[in-house]
């Protein structure tokens, strides 16, 4: 390894760096004092070292705005797209033009925050926008157009904890009474299998399987990745004999295509059944705990319901005043 000055044509002083490195020669400006070209060579010398050298070089480093039409084209058709869509458009108002690997550090990050902050958006918002460019940082890094995340070490808003909305068997019924004809079945099927609202919307013909006495859904794409058949009763038979099938999807929209969204016909059963605000999920959260007043064991509850772990469904499982007053 060695340094060495070179006069340039106007007079100036130009300090260069050269080493070797597996038969490689490395040799660059350093700066324009001894003391630069140094640093600069061992700090060459490092990410050679490391391998980072070779990996910035192969690095495309694309300004944020252009990736993110990369990233946002390969999500075009998931259902969460059009959130996607929401979250990049706030990143772009205060990152674009910048460099992904270059121009946005994790200083400019925790700026964000504060800046979303002073304009009133709430501190879950502020973190799903974090969330969403961690996300993009790590595709970036992944598809080799940027060579590091800036969202990495950056701490997340505090969030008060989301109070859990426990339904009961009489509101549950309720709502079915006045739901609208397309969201009805949706809500028979979630008060008695505890599916996800994607794993429901998603639902095909062919994952049903119907038999004299019972069926069953088979469930490929879940949450967890993992397969999973959930068992049905006799309601839940009766409800898709009874159902007209009208293409691949087993719930469709009043214009027979598949659902995307259950927000409006949702709220308009809460109207009409006079009861709390509640959201689909909540569904979810009830059904686990009629099932454990059933008397049903964890076990079972996590299989059917697919959580990944018995720790995770206690924080889903209620108990009502009645079940604590028998209990005492």
């Amino acid at each position: 390894m060695s340094v060495h000055c070179r006069i340039r044509a106007d007079g100036s002083k130009a300090w260069y760096y050269a080493f070797m490195h597996k038969g490689r020669r490395y040799r660059a400006v350093g700066g324009t004092t001894k003391t630069e070209a140094l640093r600069a060579q061992e700090k060459i010398r490092s990410e050679v070292l490391s391998g980072e050298y070779e990996l910035k070089r192969n690095t495309k480093n694309p300004t944020i705005e252009v990736f993110a039409e990369k990233f946002l084209e390969r999500r075009r058709d998931t259902r969460s797209y059009g959130r996607y869509v929401i979250l990049v458009q706030h990143l772009l108002r205060r990152f674009k033009g910048r460099k992904l690997s270059s121009s946005i550090t994790s200083e400019d990050v925790e700026d964000y925050k504060g800046w979303r902050k002073a304009e009133g958006v709430k501190n879950a918002t502020v973190n799903r926008e974090l969330a969403c460019l961690k996300r993009m940082y790590n595709l970036a890094i992944l598809w080799g157009d940027a060579t590091r995340n800036p969202v990495n070490g950056v701490r997340y808003l505090h969030e008060p904890p989301k109070k859990d909305r426990f339904v009961t068997e009489e509101e549950a019924g309720k709502l079915v009474k006045v739901a609208s004809k397309h969201f009805k079945p949706i809500l028979i099927t979630v008060f008695n299998t505890g599916m996800r609202l994607q794993e429901l919307l998603g639902l095909k013909w062919d994952r049903v399987k119907l038999w004299d006495m019972g069926g069953e859904i088979e469930l490929i794409y879940t949450k967890n990745g993992k397969k999973r058949y959930i068992p049905l009763n006799k309601t839940m038979r009766k409800l898709f004999l009874d159902l007209e099938r009208k293409g691949d999807y087993v719930f469709i929209g009043s214009r027979n295509e598949s659902l995307k969204s259950v927000r409006k016909p949702l709220a308009t059963a809460v109207k009409r059944a006079g009861i709390e605000h509640v959201t689909f999920h909540d569904f979810r959260h009830s059904w686990a705990s009629w099932m454990r007043e059933a008397g049903v064991d964890s076990y079972t509850i996590m299989e059917i319901g697919g959580w990944s772990s018995l720790k995770i469904l206690e924080r889903y499982l209620h108990t009502t005043s009645a079940q604590r007053q028998n209990a005492v």
